[in-house]
């Protein structure tokens, strides 16, 4: 067989790993295109499609997905290791990362459902802050604020500065 060649559609690989591969290599359009031969699309799935839209700039499509996962109810808020310094350190750090720009996979979902809650309330508040629409940003962003994401902490300053002082 030719490299390249297919024998049929379904032999395209529509893995989790291939898709998360794509997307750290930015290749958004080759991740978008095996995500949306998914059926039925997955948490994860429609995390990764609304990734892939946000970087296009198409932020009204991006929201579209994010508001149609449902992610499973969370039993507890706290994480076992929140006592730990270490991890507490490390958690700190990693909030001043744009981590939520990486794509989710169903594993990661189910066993961190807080931090997956987390990164779609980030990307959300993203989209919206890009829409222009301070309200939201303010509705959805202050709930998770005293967690310390910077791009929330950020995006709630911008949202709360007076229009005449904005850049």
């Amino acid at each position: 067989m030719l490299l390249g060649s297919t024998t049929n559609n379904q032999s395209q690989p529509n893995s989790e790993s291939l898709i998360i591969q794509l997307l750290l290599q930015q290749r958004y359009a080759e991740a978008y295109d095996c995500l949306i031969g998914q059926q039925p699309l997955q948490s994860a799935a429609l995390y990764n499609m609304a990734l892939c839209l946000h970087w296009a700039g198409n932020y009204e499509s991006a929201l579209s997905k994010l508001e149609n996962i449902q992610l499973a109810p969370q039993l507890s808020n706290g994480n076992k290791l929140n006592g730990n310094g270490e991890y507490v350190e490390i958690r700190n750090k990693q909030n001043e990362t744009n981590d939520y720009l990486h794509g989710l996979t169903e594993v990661y979902i189910k066993a961190f459902p807080s931090l997956a809650h987390d990164a779609i309330i980030r990307l959300k508040t993203d989209c919206w802050l890009k829409l222009r629409n301070y309200d939201k940003v303010r509705a959805i962003a202050t709930p998770i604020a005293s967690k310390g994401y910077k791009n929330i902490t950020d995006a709630l300053k911008f949202a709360n500065t007076p229009n005449d002082e904005r850049i």
